[in-house]
């Protein structure tokens, strides 16, 4: 079967599925007319007891009220020097000589006992067997009285033959259509497998070809794509991410190693060496903190964080937080506010919450001038949920620069005049995602407004 078609579109699987449903299908089809059958059948021979009983009741009655003369005159006036057509009947006496009805002879097949029996016969097309009840009439005689089956097995034949004339052409069908939609699943599928060998080769650019149909192997596709971007993402993440780190730790590790070179060369004054330790220390201090900055990062974007949520007062811990940094301020000369409600309750992890706080503070006091202020609020975010927004009056930050704030490692000062790692902002971003929420910033006129939202997330993992 299917010799005509070539190899490739035949494979060994494809007809095995193929005929498998061929196979289903008959099983149901064969199930289907047994049940038919067996129904119809049913009700026929029911029928056909019912007609022999009428009749052998009726010549009972005849007997029983009008005489054994008067059931023979009756029977011989149906059945006498007539050939049996489709009903027989044989009249006897108490040792069974014939009467009168269409049979010669008692049948030997028949025994003495009443009930039902089946017996062969001769009629013009030839032998037949027909369905026959022995009953022991009032007056001893003996009555048979039966239906030829001919009729009912070319009925039993023709249904068989119809239905094998309707199931070859249709289980043919089924076998071709299961070919057919096993193929075009095999076509769909086998373009998700030329994308993922593409990929292994490292061409992360490829993508699963889409049908447009909106298929559930299409949707399907355009999901596998959507997620192959994301891959595709967080491997330039992590390609961008491993040069920063060298970039960033190179000049303290390079430092640290000067020093401690040049102690090891000449050995300084104490407090000359104390010095120069103290500054490696400091170095080495400022690694550590990146590092840990790098795995808090790893666990909020994870989602590892969020067992640690409840339910948090928002006003107390911003509260908390601008107090913190108060000092600061006073310090650099700056004003820093807060317009806070008495109340705001929001699921999440309360220490994360004061520390993207507390970073967006640091970052707004860090590049405000003297004379500058800073304001903190807490407001009802637009889709639900809280909004966080520090509002400072410094130089802003350029409209092509703000999607790349949040980026790690990523520092707006090409000169890295100011202190930190980079991973500030990173660290509020993945924060606000782990809550549902994002960070997003706007020119304030002068300065800049972040607004740093939270959401009860509804999936258990960050958006």
């Amino acid at each position: 079967m299917f010799k005509f078609l070539p190899p490739s579109l035949l494979p060994p699987g494809t007809f095995r599925q193929a005929f498998a449903y061929a196979c289903a299908v008959m099983i149901m089809l064969i199930g289907l007319a047994a049940w038919i059958l067996s129904i119809t059948a049913g009700r026929a021979d029911a029928q056909l007891a019912q007609l022999i009983e009428s009749e052998t009741y009726t010549t009972h009655v005849l007997v029983r009220e009008g005489g054994r003369e008067k059931a023979v005159a009756e029977l011989g006036a149906r059945f006498n020097d007539k050939h049996i057509q489709d009903q027989v009947a044989l009249l006897t006496d108490e040792n069974y000589h014939p009467l009168a009805g269409n049979l010669k002879v008692w049948p030997p097949s028949v025994g003495t006992e009443a009930g039902w029996y089946s017996i062969r016969i001769m009629r013009e097309p030839g032998p037949s067997e027909a369905r026959v009840l022995h009953r022991v009439l009032s007056d001893g005689s003996h009555l048979l009285y039966g239906c030829d089956l001919t009729d009912f097995f070319a009925g039993q034949k023709s249904f068989v033959v119809a239905f094998m004339g309707v199931s070859i052409p249709l289980l043919v069908s089924v076998l071709l259509l299961g070919f057919f939609i096993r193929q075009s699943l095999l076509n769909q599928i086998g373009s998700i497998n030329d994308a993922a060998r593409a990929i292994m080769r490292g061409n992360l650019k490829e993508r699963v070809k889409q049908a447009g149909d909106n298929t559930e192997l299409d949707l399907l596709s355009a999901t596998i794509n959507r997620m192959l971007d994301h891959t595709e993402t967080l491997v330039g993440g992590i390609t961008n991410v491993s040069n920063s780190i060298a970039h960033d730790l190179r000049t303290p590790l390079a430092e640290a190693r000067a020093r401690f070179e040049a102690l090891l060369a000449k050995w300084p004054s104490e407090e000359t060496a104390q010095t120069e330790i103290g500054a490696g220390i400091a170095d080495i201090d400022r690694l550590i903190r990146t590092f840990n900055a790098l795995m808090r990062l790893a666990q909020i974007e994870t989602g590892a964080r969020q067992s640690g949520f409840r339910k948090v007062d928002l006003p107390d811990v911003v509260t908390e937080t601008v107090e913190f940094y108060q000092h600061a301020a006073e310090q650099k000369n700056l004003n820093l506010s807060a317009e806070i409600p008495a109340r705001f309750d929001i699921e999440g992890d309360p220490s994360l919450i004061a520390q993207a706080v507390g970073n967006l503070i640091d970052n707004a006091i860090k590049y405000t001038p003297s004379g500058g202020r800073v304001d903190v609020s807490v407001q009802s975010a637009e889709h639900g949920g809280a909004a966080i927004l520090v509002n400072d009056t410094g130089p802003g930050i350029a409209d092509d620069e703000k999607p790349k704030v949040t980026t790690r490692f990523y520092r707006g000062d090409p000169g890295r005049s100011t202190s930190g790692a980079g991973l500030g902002l990173s660290l509020v971003a993945a924060i606000a995602s782990l809550h549902g929420g994002n960070l997003s910033f706007t020119n304030n006129r002068p300065g800049l407004r972040a607004m740093h939202t939270l959401h009860e997330p509804t999936d258990g993992a960050p958006a």
